[in-house]
């Protein structure tokens, strides 16, 4: 097993090929930052934008289902609630995919290609039994949590209960393809997984509208069109490693893939492919990732106590307010897609740089990767707070109730999406550094003091006053906060000395 690397690995002596410091091989040799950082996020941006349109298609067609559109409001929270659901057993596919964007990219860095190749195929082996596990916890837990935990109307627990018994088999595929992807991500290949979420995204949109405008089926059919849709792009993805791994073999003619890549110049960066040898279980370097990961699975979870915590104080406001919540989640997403992308670009170019033995170009990468978000969320912003309604309707199906309830938390958004924005890409820079337990902590810290704290103080003392789009301020106070600690954490540099 490759041993644990930090930034000071390449002062060591132990960079295979003679790249300047601070330079990176591959399609990002010789390229500025912002270049590097626009040819990262293109692909993850489109990816999001073909994300964002599924989801929406699937809340859609669950708003206009047949004959029940008297229910319009409770169907979306319904549906709504499968989401934080799902949410949980996606944490330990998130703690996989993590720790391979932190190891790959580090690696990829420091021209370690063979291990990177191996920590890719370790990764892919420990998403498969991560997402067997999250079917099977999904599908335990998935009563309990929609009829005890949350407080839904009689329909809207049918709702969510329905789409949860078929739906939770997608992590068996979505395990395998979320962590194949997140290696690609590291190494800098973000264009092959937009490939991928293509297949995924646009065979759930086809296979549900087949089953539920053509075969008539109820909320089972978006649950079948996405497990349809995840399956066929697990299959992609092996045919596009498989077939790298018979070019690659064809090229290299016995050599090992460092000794191949030494002979093709300081720049070129081999692709990540399939090695049936790699496949074999590697406990240690899955206790590597892991060690990444696992921080941040118990951030998210802990993230998803608190806000199942929130969801249902918002259900005591009623169908109307759990669906607008919902509704404004979709809704944000569309300023999330560029946020996210630059996110994952900043990511895997901190790893890259580390690996390459440049502190100063990776903290100059997280620093340009806050002010493009913030530019880019924040306009978005603008649009929502000016335009609340085009945005609204699409997804309300012509309910005042739901539709009124949605609009002034969509308006709010003006002055949430600045702070979103530097928090979440300050939280992935840190993390493509592999430093996920600090992170961990100021997620807790920020979210148990202004999401549970100040929001159980709200509902026993005044809870006449609580209101949807209260909560969601509330929300945005803790997302300053945390972006100020953050922000002093990048500066003080503890995260670069952090062994991968």
């Amino acid at each position: 097993m490759p041993p644990a690397m930090s930034a000071g690995d390449g002062r060591e002596g132990k960079i295979r090929v003679a790249l300047a410091k601070g330079q990176l091989g591959g399609k990002l040799a010789g390229m500025s930052l912002p270049r590097q950082i626009v040819s990262i996020a293109l692909w993850p941006l489109l990816e999001q934008v073909m994300s964002f349109i599924c989801a929406s298609t699937s809340l859609v067609l669950a708003t206009h289902m047949g004959d029940h559109g008297e229910k319009t409001a409770q169907i979306a929270s319904g549906i709504g609630v499968t989401s934080f659901v799902m949410w949980l057993g996606f944490v330990m596919q998130g703690a996989v995919g993590m720790g391979a964007t932190a190891i790959v990219s580090r690696m990829t860095g420091a021209r370690k290609f063979a291990d990177a190749n191996y920590a890719a195929n370790q990764a892919g082996v420990l998403g498969l039994i991560a997402g067997i596990l999250s079917a099977l916890l999904m599908y335990a837990t998935a009563d309990f949590l929609v009829s005890e935990v949350l407080s839904l109307s009689e329909f809207a627990r049918e709702v969510a209960l329905r789409y949860m018994y078929t739906g939770c088999w997608v992590a068996v595929f979505s395990g395998v393809v979320f962590a194949v992807n997140a290696a690609l991500r590291g190494s800098g290949d973000t264009r092959t997984p937009f490939i991928i979420m293509l297949v995924v995204d646009g065979l759930n949109i086809v296979f549900s509208l087949f089953l539920v405008q053509v075969c008539g089926m109820f909320v089972e059919g978006l649950a079948l069109g996405m497990i349809g849709g995840m399956a066929a792009a697990a299959a992609v993805l092996m045919g596009i490693l498989l077939k790298r791994t018979l070019s690659l073999r064809g090229e290299m003619k016995g050599c090992s893939l460092d000794e191949f890549c030494d002979g093709q110049g300081a720049s070129y960066v081999p692709p990540l492919y399939l090695d049936c040898k790699s496949l074999r279980p590697d406990w240690s370097m899955m206790y590597r990732i892991l060690c990444i990961g696992v921080p941040q699975a118990i951030e998210v979870g802990g993230i998803w106590v608190i806000q199942i915590f929130v969801l249902r104080i918002i259900s005591s406001l009623g169908d109307a307010a759990v669906g607008a919540h919902n509704i404004a989640i979709r809704i944000e997403s569309l300023s999330f897609l560029p946020g996210f992308a630059i996110g994952m670009a900043g990511a895997t170019l901190v790893g890259q740089y580390l690996g390459a033995r440049s502190v100063r170009l990776s903290l100059e990468t997280a620093r340009k990767c806050v002010r493009y978000s913030v530019l880019f969320m924040g306009c978005m912003g603008v649009v929502f707070a000016m335009w609340p309604d085009i945005f609204v309707e699409i997804f309300a199906a012509g309910s005042p109730e739901l539709s009124a309830a949605t609009r002034p938390v969509v308006q709010a958004f003006l002055i949430i999406e600045p702070f979103y924005a530097a928090m979440l890409i300050c939280k992935m820079c840190l993390r493509g550094a592999g430093d996920t337990r600090r992170v961990m902590w100021v997620s807790y810290g920020g979210m148990g003091f202004f999401r549970v704290l100040c929001l159980l103080v709200w509902y026993w003392l005044w809870p006449e006053t609580l209101s949807l789009v209260g909560i969601w301020m509330l929300i945005a106070c803790d997302m300053l906060v945390e972006y100020l600690i953050l922000r002093k954490m990048l500066f003080g540099l503890r995260w670069a000395r952090k062994k991968v």
